[in-house]
């Protein structure tokens, strides 16, 4: 890593953003975190990686001017915003960096265009119109000008935020989860169009995401944050794996889920041989304990599979699968290759990789190493093996609406009846930490469940118990305090105990009226698509 010095030295020699900072804040009893980073980012996007509670939106917070660290020294280009040992902290507003977060707060009220140039009311009015047109045009936005918010797509929305954010021609832009509410196609023609803009104007970017392919569509280069400090920094192709294996497996999801029977072992080599479900195909992969004629369930990621046009040769230790090519669709800087083997595999491809003569042969060969194969679960823990749970405090409005919601995207996801779920062994609860037990959901959340066209569970309020969290897979908390709370009542499940928003707390909109529940579903919603994608249940119809 830099020292200061060079970093001081980098950052005066471009728009580069140079950062060192030291940040504690107290978190439960006498428990102190500590964010303690130094890094120099050159123009051009910079994905950043971690956890919940690694420290990513403190360190964002920091460099916008919103949080002020306790030491350090951030620099832009050639100018210093904040320096704890010279006294400089200049306020957000002239720190010229753009924030863009998950919450789009556009104004309702105001159409697009007015969205974004009111961060220009200070300019005279044909400059004004100049950006406010060439933004709108370049996030292709344009015949969308005179509408209201309520009246465009959840995509148009976010190209909406993004060009308020940019029109400003800020020296840094940083961005927290913008993507996560979108589907893949949305999200890559968006990421497009990002890129195309930083390709022109050069700035630094920093960008949150869990979502592995905006890693690989728009990172030059990924930094990975845990408890507080950098754990790795390099390209996404040196640093993706390393994360993969240690601590933040959890953020990339699978694009190939499979059923498959244990038919075989292999001591020696550490191995075990599964048949996908339905199909000839047999894969190698690592050796756990699960006796033959076992079903489970396998998970390869898009971008671990090796793709060729003709049969590789002189290899031992891998799967082999021979296919035919069915589509090439691209994904941002990428494409995903359908490959069907009697099942369909999913390959992430870099554009202009062999692209001219994978389109001239419907043949495909797939190398998949072993130890890219992971045992997602054991198809035979029972009914309850896939159990999640909503936690809240009365449970009586957010856990219940949660259940409902998370349901119907299961149920949507596996394309199969609401009905059928419990049957599947899939099964979502709503618990409270201190419920009255058996009042009934607010009459606010069941009207809204209705509107939004979500079914509405039979619900009578209870309290998380040691059976429960026991049986859960996963326990998502509404708030960080509730999170604290269930970690210390059920310390043996604290692995398992998340905050359902990772950055910040689902507040409790009762007394606050239908349109408060109302955007207590959409971030509902949204919250419980990104978590599914990561628990491995991939939507179906793409």
């Amino acid at each position: 890593m830099s020292s200061l010095t060079a970093i001081d030295r980098q950052a005066t020699e471009g728009g580069a953003l140079g950062v060192r900072v030291l940040k504690r804040y107290h978190t439960e009893g006498d428990s102190c975190f500590e964010l303690r980073t130094e890094f120099e980012i050159l123009p051009g996007i910079t994905i950043l990686l971690g956890h919940s509670g690694a420290g990513k939106t403190t360190l964002l917070h920091s460099i916008a001017g919103l949080s002020n660290p306790e030491q350090g020294r951030i620099t832009i280009g050639r100018k210093v915003v904040f320096d704890s040992a010279q006294k400089i902290n200049l306020e957000p507003a002239r720190r010229k960096v753009a924030f863009v977060f998950q919450d789009l707060a556009l104004f309702p009220h105001l159409t697009v265009e007015e969205n974004v140039g009111y961060g220009l009311r200070r300019f005279d009015a044909v400059d004004r119109e100049q950006r406010i047109a060439a933004v709108l045009e370049s996030f292709q936005i344009a015949h969308l000008r005179k509408r209201l918010p309520r009246g465009i797509s959840g995509g148009e929305q976010q190209r909406v935020a993004l060009a308020r954010s940019l029109v400003t021609e800020p020296s840094v832009l940083l961005l927290d989860e913008p993507l996560s509410s979108l589907d893949i196609q949305t999200k890559g023609l968006i990421i497009d169009d990002l890129r195309k803009w930083n390709d022109v104007r050069r700035i630094p970017m920093l960008y949150v995401t869990h979502n592995h392919e905006e890693v690989f569509a728009l990172g030059e280069r990924v930094i990975a944050l845990e408890k507080g400090r950098i754990v790795a920094d390099g390209a996404p192709l040196d640093v993706m794996p390393l994360a993969r294996r240690e601590t933040m497996a959890q953020f990339t999801s699978f694009e190939n889920l499979f059923d498959a029977i244990v038919t075989g072992t292999n001591q020696q080599q550490e191995t075990m041989t599964c048949r996908l479900v339905g199909t000839p195909v047999e894969l190698e992969v690592p050796l756990t304990r699960v006796p033959l004629g076992k079903k489970v369930r396998l998970g390869i990621r898009a971008s671990e599979i090796i793709f060729a046009s003709m049969r590789p040769e002189l290899l031992s230790t891998c799967n082999v699968l021979h296919g035919q090519l069915r589509a090439l669709n691209p994904i941002g800087a990428t494409i995903e290759a359908r490959v069907d083997c009697g099942v369909e595999f999913r390959v992430r491809l870099r554009r202009g990789l062999l692209e001219s003569s994978i389109r001239s042969s419907s043949e495909a060969w797939m190398i998949i190493r072993t130890h890219s194969c992971h045992l997602i679960h054991n198809e035979q823990l029972g009914p309850l093996q896939r159990l999640f749970v909503f936690v809240c405090s009365g449970n009586t409005s957010r856990s219940p609406m949660a259940q409902a919601i998370c349901n119907a995207e299961i149920a949507r996801r596996l394309k199969i009846p609401y009905e059928e779920l419990r049957a599947r062994g899939m099964l979502t609860l709503s618990a409270g930490l201190s419920a009255t037990p058996g009042r009934p959901m607010t009459p606010d959340a069941w009207n809204v469940l209705r509107e939004i066209g979500v079914p509405v569970p039979e619900h009578q309020a209870r309290n998380l118990d040691a059976q429960m969290a026991n049986d859960a897979e996963a326990i998502f908390c509404m708030t960080q305090e509730q999170q604290q709370l269930a970690m210390a009542m059920f310390p043996e499940a604290s692995s398992k105990i998340y905050r359902l928003r990772a950055n910040q707390d689902i507040d409790d909109p009762s007394g606050k009226g239908k349109w408060e529940f109302l955007n207590l579903a959409k971030v509902l919603q949204h919250s419980i698509h990104e978590c599914l994608g990561g628990l491995g249940i991939v939507d179906a119809q793409n």
